[in-house]
């Protein structure tokens, strides 16, 4: 059965290695999803969030939510979920033509 899963690459790795999270490469217009078990300098957590160059994890259930630096963050690729997101340009033009739209049927109905 073939897997939808988009495929991450990353730098000559086995798999079941743990690499850094600022290593996986990805497309531009793709995210990394949450809620993944990655390591911080050899202790477990729980990534509740991915950004640009940080990542927010959970030491612990319970404790609070710390902001960690990628590079910092050990992951197993195999585990990570990636999204292709809609270009900011593609964005742009929908809210832009939901505009013109509005604009229109305010015309008219006057």
């Amino acid at each position: 059965m073939a897997s939808n899963r988009k495929r991450i690459e990353t730098p000559s790795s086995s798999p079941g290695e743990l690499v850094r999270l600022d290593s996986v490469s990805m497309d531009e217009d793709d995210e990394i999803l949450p809620d993944f078990e990655a390591e911080v300098d050899g202790r477990r957590v729980w990534v509740t969030a991915v950004l640009e160059r940080t990542a927010v994890v959970e030491p612990a259930p319970g404790e609070p939510k710390v902001l960690v630096n990628r590079r910092r963050l050990m992951v197993n690729p195999l585990h990570l979920r990636v999204r292709h997101m809609a270009s900011k340009e593609a964005a742009r033009r929908g809210r832009e033509a939901a505009r013109q739209l509005r604009m229109q049927e305010h015309s008219s109905a006057a």
